[in-house]
């Protein structure tokens, strides 16, 4: 087979050519899809939570007659064992973080507050930028406004206090986030609760879910049964929006990938026919002396897989370097290696070599010895 693929090398070097450029292409879309698709599931992450999880507020209406003075919301709480059972119970690949929020007294002011645990937040909100330190035992953070108006430093001593609790933490850090976060005094979550006198208590869980689009609301509609008295809310739209335009791309380069593939196909069969035809005598001569329909096919067909082999991994090696330069100068990313994409390679390479073979060995099989030695 190799002696007779180096006997015509136009021929073979153009099926090499067209079978390693479709090759390439795939392989090419394939790293490119599968690294804009790393890259903005690590963006979207930059987003913080896409679900938030709240109590139902009890609301009553005040007024009487046909005077209406609107609705005041009493205070609901969500009970920590039980969102973190529904959590396990849901199978949901995600990172949490549990808030209780209410109101600490500093000094003579009111202050908003929020009990924690550090270490979720470090994982779901890293934008943070913290001057000082993250908060060991015993340790608070504090918005860089509430902070600037009150004259607290990190290193320094505060006092909270809430119905006759107090308590005495240092702050370890200020936070800057540009949002309201900064006007905030971050506490140990069981501090806060003890302040509040609200054991086991919550009053909002932010979830970071790894899906998106229609995925992200069959998360919220798996979480909402096992909570019960709980609303799932969606946040996060840009990060839907990055999702929605990453799919769109993806499809637009699968159709590429479908038309360069057609068209190699095409020119695969078209230049295997060609080939064919003038190889007529050689296979009537074949068949004359003695060699099965099998065996001639056999013959051909092994020459076609071994381009396809040939195209396919020559494929690999353009696309990966296509891939990457790709990679480099539009996303400044670094390509990795990817098994899979190299069998999809091979697979394309042989595929089409297969498939657009199939018409001309059906020839081979259908070739009379006598009237091809004529010439007929």
């Amino acid at each position: 087979m190799i002696r007779s693929l180096l006997h015509r090398r136009g021929r073979t070097l153009l099926l090499l050519a067209v079978l390693s450029m479709a090759s390439s292409l795939a392989t090419a879309l394939g790293i490119v899809s599968f690294s804009m698709e790393k890259r903005v599931a690590e963006e979207v992450r930059r987003y913080g939570a896409n679900l938030v999880v709240v109590p139902e507020h009890s609301r009553v209406t005040v007024g009487s007659g046909g005077l209406n003075f609107g609705t005041v919301g009493e205070p609901s709480y969500l009970e920590q064992q039980v969102v973190e059972e529904a959590l396990r119970r849901s199978g949901l690949v995600l990172d949490r973080s549990l808030h209780l929020g209410g109101t600490l007294r500093l000094g003579s002011a009111d202050i908003p507050a929020e009990g924690v645990d550090f270490t979720e937040i470090r994982k779901l909100f890293p934008w943070w930028q913290l001057q000082g330190g993250w908060p060991g035992e015993g340790e608070v953070l504090v918005g860089s406004e509430l902070a600037a108006r009150h004259g607290i430093k990190a290193g320094s001593t505060i006092e909270v206090s809430s119905g006759g609790r107090t308590a005495r933490p240092r702050v370890s850090g200020i936070v800057t986030s540009g949002g309201e976060e900064d006007g905030i005094v971050y506490l140990p979550l069981p501090v806060m609760q003890q302040l509040l006198a609200q054991p086991g208590k919550l009053t909002l869980v932010r979830l970071l879910v790894t899906a998106g689009g229609e995925r992200l609301k069959e998360a919220g509609s798996r979480l909402t049964p096992l909570l019960g008295g709980a609303v799932v809310k969606e946040v996060r739209q840009v990060a839907r929006t990055s999702e929605s335009l990453l799919a769109k791309v993806k499809l637009l380069m699968a159709l590429v990938t479908a038309v360069v593939l057609i068209s190699a196909c095409s020119s695969v069969t078209g230049t295997m026919s060609t080939t064919i035809l003038e190889r007529s005598r050689e296979i009537g001569l074949l068949k004359a002396m003695g060699g099965s329909r099998r065996g001639v096919m056999l013959l051909f067909g092994g020459e076609s897989l071994l381009l396809g082999i040939i195209g396919g991994g020559a494929g690999y090696l353009i696309g990966s370097a296509i891939a990457a330069f790709v990679l480099r100068t539009v996303f400044a990313a670094s390509a990795e290696f990817m098994p899979l994409v190299l069998l999809a390679s091979l697979g394309v390479g042989l595929s089409l070599a297969s498939i657009g073979s199939s018409g001309p060995l059906l020839s081979v099989y259908r070739l009379d010895p006598v009237r091809s030695l004529r010439g007929e």
